[in-house]
Parts: structure tokens; sequence; C-alpha cells
């Protein structure tokens, strides 16, 4: 993992922000971030002090340096009050205090949220599993039913907050956060949540709402999902301008035995930690698996835990030119329609997976929308829970599974034809998307030339989801005549 210049801590750089001067000044032997996001162009402000006052006196706690700092940077806003980042990625190593953080921004948002932002405040909250959710927003029951007033149910499953004015904080599993509309989704131990959850549940949900925002939050894991390793890459790389990255972690190359590192990849360091990443140490020099790991690998463990090391995938500067501009792409974000597709397509990507997509006519445009599966057969139970009326498009490559029990209609053809034919309906202002990671990171990473037969590809990266969007896209147009238009909200 490299960490650009522009992101590396710089307190001289920052003190012209003057909204951060009161947290430049790390206490208590914490340690600034390893990679930070400068301010934002657009940010004249920061809610941060108000809501850490709000924090500390109704929770009664007193808040680490670093929270301060994240919280600060997580409610930055524009001149008319916006906040300015819709995408926060936070990390660092293990027992660091971010369920508190995340506990008390959830609160300050149902309290102060609605009269900031002008409409009631759903806070949506994900994790790896329900009982890591459960137990955040645990420590706020009593205090929430005692002191504030609210409705507290804790029903397992069914668990939440709601003040008197109707806003609410839902605690729920990782694949039961679709049908809502979300002002602020959270989602904790991001290593191990599904994408799609995110990509084409939660994320989705934010569009319609003022000041929305989406918290990723996570300690390194060698078994992550592609979620928070995606969204670190990107935010290393500044392909999102709107994503916050906040990432405490060990410098690259830096000796994993040395105290020194520990300290500086601790956003808080006390003695006692000290002592118990030492002994976490020696039992991996020793062999030893720690359960808390998760990992057959103990030193490799060690270093997820507690160094926050992340397995990334470095991003290249690509040959070739793109085939549409980062900007002009995601200024294209609509909603699908709430009913089954008239069309869906299948194409997988040796080694990575499989990409499902979905087409709905609406007028003259079709409206196309794309999730991520790990294989032939989950791609198969996607489809068969669309309820499509239509025989899916499925890559030759995959139509030949037994999963699709010869109902499907086999697809070919080179990458470069289908984004001859996505780049046609951009020209034709003929496509449109949600944002959604999956098949953005696919699109904004393709790199063509000119050649004397067309356009010839450069990047050599997944394309699975561009082919499936076209296929898809190309099946719900048959049935109607003259020129059609896209819209494209890829869900994953």
């Amino acid at each position: 993992m490299v960490v650009p210049d522009g992101l590396v801590w710089d307190r001289d750089a920052l003190k012209s922000s003057r909204w951060l001067r009161g947290v430049l000044d790390p206490y208590g032997d914490a340690a600034p971030p390893l990679a930070m996001t400068r301010p934002h162009p657009s940010a004249t402000g920061s809610y941060g002090e108000q809501a850490c006052a709000w924090i500390e006196s109704t929770q009664r706690i007193t808040l680490r340096w670093w929270q301060r700092l994240a919280i600060t940077r997580q409610l930055e806003h524009d001149e008319a009050g916006r906040l300015v980042w819709r995408v926060v990625v936070e990390s660092a190593p293990r027992r660091a205090g971010k369920s508190v953080r995340l506990r008390g921004v959830a609160l300050w948002r149902l309290e102060h949220g609605a009269a900031l932002f002008g409409e009631p405040q759903l806070v949506m909250h994900c994790g790896k599993d329900v009982a890591i959710v459960r137990e955040i927003q645990r420590a706020a029951w009593r205090w929430a039913e005692d002191v504030a007033g609210w409705t507290v149910t804790k029903g397992n499953g069914k668990e939440a907050l709601e003040t008197p004015n109707g806003d609410r904080w839902l605690a729920r599993a990782m694949h039961s956060v679709y049908g809502y509309d979300v002002s602020l989704g959270m989602v904790d131990e991001g290593w191990g949540v599904d994408p799609a959850a995110v990509d084409e549940g939660m994320e989705p949900a934010t569009l319609e709402r003022p000041s929305p925002q989406l918290h990723l939050t996570s300690t390194a894991h060698r078994q992550a999902t592609s979620l928070m390793r995606r969204r670190i890459s990107a935010a290393l790389s500044g392909a999102d301008p709107d994503t916050l990255l906040l990432l405490w972690a060990a410098a690259p190359g830096a000796d994993a035995g040395d105290p020194e590192t520990w300290r500086a990849a601790s956003p808080h360091w006390t003695e006692a930690r000290g002592r118990m990443i030492a002994t976490k140490y020696a039992a991996a020099l020793a062999g030893e698996v720690d359960p808390e790991a998760d990992d057959l690998d103990p030193m490799a463990g060690f270093e997820a835990q507690y160094l926050n090391r992340w397995q990334l995938r470095p991003v290249l500067a690509l040959a070739g030119s793109p085939v549409v501009d980062e900007q002009d792409w995601r200024a294209l974000a609509v909603v699908p329609p709430a009913r089954p597709p008239d069309a869906v397509a299948v194409e997988g990507w040796p080694g990575e997976g499989v990409a499902v997509a979905r087409a709905w006519r609406v007028g003259e445009r079709a409206v196309v929308s794309v999730a991520d599966a790990l294989d032939a057969p989950e791609a198969a139970a996607l489809v068969a829970g669309y309820r499509c009326r239509r025989r899916p498009v499925v890559g030759a490559s995959l139509a030949e599974d037994p999963v699709w029990a010869r109902r499907a209609t086999p697809e070919t053809g080179p990458v470069r034809s289908s984004v001859a034919e996505l780049s046609g309906l951009l020209r034709d202002d003929a496509v449109r998307h949600d944002g959604g990671d999956f098949l953005t990171e696919q699109v904004l990473g393709l790199r063509t030339t000119p050649g004397a037969d067309g356009p010839r590809m450069r990047s050599t990266g997944r394309a699975d989801a561009v082919k499936a969007v076209v296929w898809a896209a190309r099946s719900a147009r048959v049935a109607r005549r003259g020129p059609q238009r896209i819209l494209l909200p890829s869900a994953v």
C-alpha cells in the first residue's frame, strides 16, 4: 500500500481550515492517521464541535482525540450547511473505540439531524452479523428510554430507537437493509459484509435524502470481502472526490515487532494496550492462532488485527482514454423501478465472479441494475428471485452449467463490442445509473485507443458487468419499436 503525498498527515496544511484547528494536536499518546483525505473544496465549516460536546454531555463520556478528529471531519459542511462527504471510509486497528464513535454520531443525528437537514432522520445500521450491531445500539437503550424519552424496540432482528418526532435508528442484518430511505447508513466490521448489501441495498437508498452519508468502518482482515478493500483503494487513488478516508495503520515496511510501529498504528495508546499487543505478538511468533483474528496464519492475523494492514490491489494508471469522464458518469444517477425486470443477463469473469444485470422498460428507456454473484449457482438463484418473465441471456461459457436447466439464451462477444455499444448509448445520452460501485468501477476502469477497425481495448480488468448490462438492455428493448434509451443504476 502506497500513501499519496496528498493524504499524508500535514498539520500545517490543515491549519488553513479553521474548523480543524482544535483537533490538530494529538493528546494522550494518540497518533495521527496514516492517510486522511484533505478537507473538501466545498467545506466551509463542521458540525463536529457541537456534536462532540453533545455526545460527551449526554452520554457522560470523554471522547478520545481520534474520535473528535473523525467526527469533525465526517461532519464538514458547505456554505448552505449541507454535509460534503457522501461516503466516509474509516479503518483502525482492533479495540480503538470505533463503536463509541458510531453510537455517538448516530444519536446526535437523531437528535439534531431533522433541524439541520430538513426532514426526520433514518439511521440504518448493519454489520458482519446482527450481534455486533445490536451490541453497539444496546449501550444506548437505557439513556434513550430513561433520559431522552425515546421508544426502544428490543425484539431480536427488529432493534430500533425512535424519537417522538419519528427519527429512527434501525439495527439490521446485512441483507435486511432494503426498502428504506436512509439518511445515515452505518456499516460496522465491513470486512465481513457482502458488497451487495451496501452497493445494491444501502447506498442507493441514500440518493434522494438531504445530506446523506454512508459510513463504513472496519479493521483489516485477510478474509475480507471486496467492500472495504475496494473502497480504501479507491480513496487512496482519489477516484471519488466525495469520499473521506480516515486510515490508521502501520506504515508500509515498518517492523511488525517494533513497539513504535504498534504505537504509530494505534489512534489511541495506553500502557495496557501496549502490554496486550505485546502478548498477541509473542503468541503469533510462537505460532499460536488467535481466535479473535480468525486466521490460520498467526502473524498475518496479528498484522491485520493490530497493525491494520489490508491486502489491497493497487489502482494503476492505465494507458488509453476513458470511455466516460467520472464526473459525467456520476451525474447520471437514477433509481430502478420497484417491480420485476423485463430482462435479465448474466456474464462471468474467470476467477473473479459473475455479474447479473436486470433491465426494466420505462417509457422509451430501460433501467438496468447489476449484482455481483460468486458463481453460476448463486447467479441462478438471483435470477430466480427476480421473477423475470423472459429467459435470461447468459454468457456462452456459463450457459452450459446445469443450473440453467436449458432455460437460458446463450450470448457471446468480445468486451470491445459491448464497450462500443455502451459508448454509443453514452454518446446519445441514453444511459443512466445509480452510482453503485460494482458497475461504476468497471465502467470507469475501461480504457480504449483508436484503431482502424474501431476502438481497441487497452484495459484488461473485469468487464462482465458491462457486458451483462448491454445484453440486458438490448433484450429489454426488443419488444419496443424505435430508438430506446437506457438508464443504468448499478446495484452492486
